[in-house]
């Protein structure tokens, strides 16, 4: 497929005005997965700081009690349930980008294929990590040839994981450089955001105890902090990738309904 060159401004204009005018607010749906995602954070900072008080750092060898073990699924559990959020995050952008109304629980929508979405995930990971230790730039090609993969597995999870991977690859290509540069004309707002949260971060670092309450206390003023630096952002930046994704896969297949 040739590549033709996207209008990257008209993207973010329809990025914009999605965020005024789908029928469940963008913004108020990016604040309930911040919240979500803050309490799997909570749980998971929690879960690290017990089990490395566990740890005996003075031993020969470093081995995790036995009594420690439920913890470290806990943990897992935690992180494979963020990624299968991230997957319910998308499912809602796609849907708004087609016009459709979707409700606070289409955040859950990628539950059923959970599985998929770990292994999906897996499996990009690796990828990404074989390129970057064998050489920089690949790791980051790959990193965007890989981009459109969830997408096609929330919008067609029956069709399997290698085919999302396959299918995004053959449809980025040409395009990556310029889902690179949508990516960077973000880097403004995006330093707008973070900047404020790490200089406040960077203060409160002293102001906590260093014990189990103080870490969770900390992460819960520095997640706060950057959630609602960035629940417009947020939503702003996916739907924007969401209609660069769109644009691609129409052009490649031909003009979709909604």
């Amino acid at each position: 497929m040739p590549a033709y060159l996207l209008d990257r401004r008209e993207i973010k204009d329809e990025a914009r005005a999605l965020l005024r005018a789908a029928k469940v607010s963008p913004l108020r749906f990016t604040a309930l997965f911040l919240v979500i995602d803050r309490v799997l954070s909570e749980i998971s900072t929690a879960v690290d700081y017990i089990l490395e008080d566990a740890l005996d750092l003075t031993a020969p060898t470093i081995q995790l009690p036995a009594s420690s073990l439920p913890l470290s699924f806990i943990s897992i559990l935690v992180a494979l349930l963020s990624t299968v959020l991230i997957a319910g995050y998308s499912c809602y952008c796609l849907g708004v980008n087609r016009g459709r109304e979707m409700p606070y629980e289409s955040l859950f929508d990628a539950f059923p294929f959970a599985g998929r979405v770990i292994l999906l995930e897996l499996l990009q990971a690796l990828a990404i990590l074989a390129g970057l230790m064998l050489f920089i730039v690949p790791g980051f090609v790959l990193l965007f040839a890989y981009a459109f993969s969830l997408y096609h597995l929330c919008e067609e999870p029956e069709r399997g994981v290698f085919d999302a991977l396959r299918r995004s690859r053959l449809e980025l290509r040409g395009y990556k450089w310029q889902f690179f540069l949508l990516a960077l004309s973000f880097l403004p707002l995006l330093l707008l955001v973070t900047l404020p949260v790490t200089v406040c971060e960077y203060f409160l670092r002293g102001a906590f105890p260093p014990s189990l309450g103080g870490a969770l206390a900390h992460d819960l003023v520095t997640g706060v902090l950057t959630a609602c630096a960035s629940v417009y952002v947020t939503p702003y930046l996916a739907l924007a990738q969401v209609g660069f994704y769109r644009r691609v896969t129409e052009a490649a297949s031909g003009p979709s309904e909604n």
